[in-house]
């Protein structure tokens, strides 16, 4: 055998001289009775060949469900869910947990077939960031009769554990930054506002507004239907593109604007980019979420961080703790916002010197 090629169950069968089913017996600890001597015999072979079995395929020999958890999502286009399922993956690998992703796509009704799927395959637990939760998707959680724990969207109807995020003070954290870099004209561009996580931030933004004395402008809400669709391809980076059209068909340009998030802030500065219109000499944009491409278009983007990774993790650690110790004390969490400053935002006011 090649010293580069991993060995393979087929490998230690054939060097003990036996079945591939034997083998796995073996070294899964399986009470099928086989003789000692041959117990031996292949238990050596495999340490000689360094045969590592395949983690996953022994974990799902623990039984349907036994080891393995749902994770419902969105998507996994917007690199911020991708940084959310690397997370909950990390914490499942090392605690021999297999994660079953489902995508919703954005569907009130993909979100409440998959959690009924997930039930049927008698799943340990259940993580969920859930777009349209209401009664009746409560209602099945709680008939599941298995830890279920919410994450990213969370809800204060729902009376199980949660990992949330304070959008209201990450929309209150990036206006009022805006506004302390000199901007007073500032635009709020967004997709469906079909979520409590995007209001949220709508309602930091007019809060900023207020207290600085700012009077909202209902045409400074640019809202791009178009696209309802959370896993389609690009689709908030499409979104964020139509909502720089809208701003280009305005009579002026506002100072700034805060965009939903990062996707969207990118699709937008690449309408304005292609328009002649630059990114932060003749209008500023933040955005939302530190994806981890923000820190790699042009200009480099000012956004408000939410951490997808320590969320996803700390998610996935407080469903595994259920799990594994029903009735456990667990406090549930808010994570709160920072801002990220980088180049997309300019700073007009300056302190003359003399």
């Amino acid at each position: 055998m090649s010293e580069n090629r991993k060995c393979t169950i087929v490998d230690v069968a054939r060097a003990a001289g036996t079945s591939t089913a034997t083998v796995s017996r073996i070294l899964s600890g399986s009470d099928y009775p086989i003789s000692a001597q041959l117990r031996k015999k292949v238990m050596q072979v495999a340490q000689d060949l360094n045969y590592k079995p395949n983690l996953i395929g022994k974990m799902l020999q623990s039984g349907v469900g036994e080891k393995e958890i749902g994770v419902v999502l969105p998507s996994i286009v917007n690199p911020f869910y991708g940084s959310l399922m690397s997370a909950v993956e990390e914490e499942c690998v090392q605690r021999s947990y297999v994660p079953i992703l489902c995508l919703s796509q954005n569907s009130s009704r993909l979100e409440s077939q998959h959690i009924e799927m997930l039930g049927q395959k008698q799943v340990s637990g259940i993580l969920l960031s859930c777009m349209h939760m209401d009664e009746a998707l409560m209602d099945k959680l709680r008939r599941l009769e298995i830890p279920c724990v919410l994450f990213d969207q969370t809800y204060e109807e729902y009376p199980g554990l949660n990992v949330g995020f304070d959008f209201y003070q990450g929309g209150l954290l990036a206006t009022r930054y805006l506004i302390q870099c000199g901007h007073r004209d500032i635009a709020f561009a967004s997709g469906p506002m079909d979520r409590r996580s995007r209001k949220q931030r709508f309602e930091g933004y007019k809060a900023a507004l207020r207290e600085n004395g700012i009077r909202f402008n209902s045409k400074r809400l640019l809202l791009y239907e178009g696209s309802t669709d959370a896993g389609a391809e690009n689709s908030e980076f499409r979104n964020g593109y139509e909502l720089g059209r809208m701003l280009l068909q305005g009579e002026y340009l506002p100072d700034a604007v805060f965009a939903i998030n990062d996707m969207t802030a990118i699709g937008m500065l690449q309408c304005l980019k292609t328009n002649g219109v630059y990114v932060p000499a003749d209008v500023s944009v933040i955005g939302f979420d530190n994806i981890y491409i923000s820190d790699f278009v042009e200009p480099a983007l000012t956004t408000i961080s939410q951490p997808s990774h320590e969320m996803g993790r700390k998610a996935a650690r407080m469903l595994l703790d259920a799990i594994e110790q029903p009735g456990c004390a667990q406090e549930n969490v808010v994570m709160e916002p920072t801002l990220v400053e980088r180049r997309s935002v300019r700073k007009v006011y300056r302190r003359l010197r003399r």
